[in-house]
């Protein structure tokens, strides 16, 4: 029988190093110490491993090498108990591997990856095809001509589609945008991500210009919480109070584990849905790495009881 799954993941792993509490920002010709330093995983790992704490069925198709950085995730991966059914692993280096320096409240990467070992779009479709499932997320932004395969066997399926996106200094021109988001069901860009693309100074205004093409959209706009357009409307939802940012990599991947927990498990109003992700974003970035944090299912009903009657706290408290 074909594995069941709530939302199929399509997606690489990253291996990342993250040193936390610079006193300053390295210079060239400086040494600096951390306070603090943890590997862990990234990428499509920590929307995987967001889904699994808050009880969705979700299979992830990676793809892993015979490298240490592949071995350590992996291992990360069967000891969170993710589902790897769909995953495959190559008897060759597949390093993909990222440095990441937190700094009051931003952060800069040093990044380094091997050319895939596998045609992973072929993967990908085989693995859904062996599947089934109610939703396909996709972690990154895709061409019209990798994506539409992905789209035909999703659909067949009935199933529905969301898909973040990637920063990219030439967002605005890498593809005819209407035509591409006509493939998906929602669109989940950062702010700037969201500017880029539409050439716009303001995120409301990429936010109305993004809902022309797609609807619904969804922006996420980090301690400003995240704007949503949809029928006609731009709603802006406010981000959680959860504490001090210690470290802010993956928490829109997070944050995405929370919505579509919403809106996929849950089929909550759209609001509903952002203040999940709001709370699963906001919780990731009070410790290192970008799922060490994230809340279990009732931690995040919990959340969102409490916003619904602290509305002081963050978030929408009647969405």
């Amino acid at each position: 029988m074909r594995p069941q799954y709530d939302i199929f993941l399509p997606g690489d792993y990253f291996f990342d190093m993250i040193y936390t509490g610079l006193g300053q920002f390295p210079v060239l010709g400086a040494e600096v110490y951390s306070q603090d330093l943890i590997a862990t995983g990234g990428a499509m790992y920590i929307t995987a491993l967001a889904l699994r704490r808050l009880e969705v069925r979700a299979g992830w198709a990676a793809c892993f090498g015979n490298d240490y950085y592949s071995e350590y995730v992996h291992r990360l991966a069967r000891e969170a108990d993710l589902d790897l059914t769909p995953a495959v692993r190559v008897d060759q280096p597949y390093r993909r591997v990222t440095t990441s320096i937190p700094y009051q409240g931003e952060r800069a990467f040093v990044t380094y990856v091997d050319p895939p070992p596998i045609d992973l779009e072929a993967h990908w479709r085989r693995s859904m095809a062996a599947s089934a499932f109610k939703h396909l997320h996709l972690g990154g932004l895709l061409s019209i001509e990798r994506l539409g395969p992905l789209s035909e066997i999703a659909r067949a399926q009935g199933a529905t589609i969301s898909m973040d996106c990637q920063d990219n200094p030439d967002l605005k021109n890498v593809c005819t945008w209407p035509e591409l988001l006509s493939l998906v069901d929602v669109f989940m860009p950062n702010a700037r991500e969201a500017m880029l693309i539409t050439g716009t100074s303001t995120v409301q205004g990429a936010v109305e210009q993004l809902a022309a093409w797609i609807d619904p959209i969804i922006v996420k706009d980090g301690a400003n919480g995240v704007w949503l357009g949809h029928a006609g409307e731009v709603i802006h939802v406010r981000a959680i109070d959860a504490g001090p940012v210690v470290d802010t990599t993956g928490a829109g991947d997070c944050f995405n584990a929370g919505f579509l927990y919403g809106w996929v498990i849950e089929r909550a109003p759209l609001s509903q849905a952002a203040v999940y992700g709001n709370i699963c974003g906001g919780l990731s970035v009070t410790q290192v790495g970008g799922a060490t944090a994230a809340p279990t299912r009732d931690e995040l009903l919990g959340w969102y009881a409490r916003l619904r009657t602290q509305p002081d706290a963050g978030g929408e408290p009647n969405p």
